[in-house]
């Protein structure tokens, strides 16, 4: 499955790089490989547990690094007929562009 999330910490300012930072380095330290973006972070997982606890880590992360209000939206992309990958979406979606 593929999982996309994105954490907003609030009342900080209107930089957040280094709080999200924090984050990823949690993620990091579970050998999660991930795909940042200027608006959320992309990675893999073998089920919704895990998805969920790799989010919980980093969510926790950034209330540690000192900020006291973070929203969290998360979206997973749960295929069971067969398995998916970031990089097999993104070749999908980029061969139908080069047949335009």
């Amino acid at each position: 499955m593929i999982v996309e999330f994105s954490i907003i910490p609030l009342g900080v300012g209107t930089s957040v790089s280094k709080f999200i930072a924090s984050a990823l380095k949690e993620i990091e330290k579970r050998k999660i490989e991930y795909e940042v973006t200027s608006m959320c972070t992309i990675f893999e997982a073998e089920s919704v547990k895990e998805a969920l606890e790799t989010i919980v880590v980093a969510h926790e992360a950034v209330f540690k690094s000192g900020v006291n209000r973070i929203v969290t939206m998360i979206k997973i992309d749960d295929r069971r007929d067969k398995k998916i990958s970031v990089e097999g979406k993104v070749k999908s979606l980029l061969s139908h562009l080069k047949k335009e």
